[in-house]
């Protein structure tokens, strides 16, 4: 099949799946598609179970490629089997969590009908920062998210500042991951965003992974005072 039946058969699942990520993953080895005499790919269905495999261990693991590559050289020698089944289990933090939202429109009103909080709440969190609408003034299903995160630790008593604080240190983890995918991006070869995006996303789920390690210690210690 074509690539582009490749891809309606994973978007289903995987919504955020491009040609270039296709592309990305051939180019670092991880697929070996057929191709015919005028240079186009050609996909079985063991290809598609192999990206499933590939994506899906991305998604739920954050596994970086090298040990993806690892595993399958491993399946592929027969040295191991692939376990693999959707909603297996719900993963913690994982690289599917930093893509990009599916594009929504949605208004500060219904952002706060879907956060359950009113209007005034996200105006306020607009106003510092926690939340920002696109060009036209619309939120994304992650506002609502942040929003309603937001307002339950209102609960436990934070205030504006503390989440502007929080605002500052995410932006200060972002600059770090952006200084090493930054470069990436403006590389020559075609896959270069693609490659700059899965090390930027797989980066952004292991620095937040380990802050929340660091915030545990740190607060034992503390609390221990």
């Amino acid at each position: 099949m074509s690539i582009g039946v490749v891809l309606e058969r994973l978007r289903a699942e995987f919504p955020d799946v491009t040609v270039s990520k296709i592309r990305f993953l051939e180019s670092e080895g991880l697929i070996t598609p057929q191709r015919t005499a005028s240079g186009y790919r050609r996909f079985t269905d063991e290809d598609i179970k192999r990206l499933r495999y590939i994506l899906v261990t991305q998604r739920d693991n954050y596994t970086p490629l090298k040990v993806i590559r690892e595993q399958l050289q491993a399946m592929d020698s027969g040295q191991v089997t692939a376990l693999l089944s959707a909603g297996d289990a719900e993963p913690m933090i994982s690289a599917e969590n930093f893509r990009k939202p599916a594009l929504t429109r949605l208004t500060d009103e219904d952002v706060a009908e879907q956060a359950g909080c009113h209007v005034e709440a996200v105006a306020e969190l607009m106003e510092i920062s926690v939340i920002c609408p696109d060009a036209s003034g619309f939120y994304t299903a992650d506002d609502v998210r942040t929003v309603t995160t937001a307002q339950a630790l209102r609960e436990f008593g934070f205030t504006a500042n503390h989440l502007k604080r929080l605002r500052t240190a995410a932006d200060r983890q972002a600059d770090l991951i952006a200084q090493v995918a930054g470069p990436i991006a403006h590389g020559k070869e075609a896959t270069a965003k693609a490659r700059a995006e899965e090390i930027g996303q797989q980066m952004s789920a292991l620095v937040v992974s380990l802050h929340a390690g660091l915030v545990k210690n740190a607060l034992r210690d503390e609390l221990d005072k």
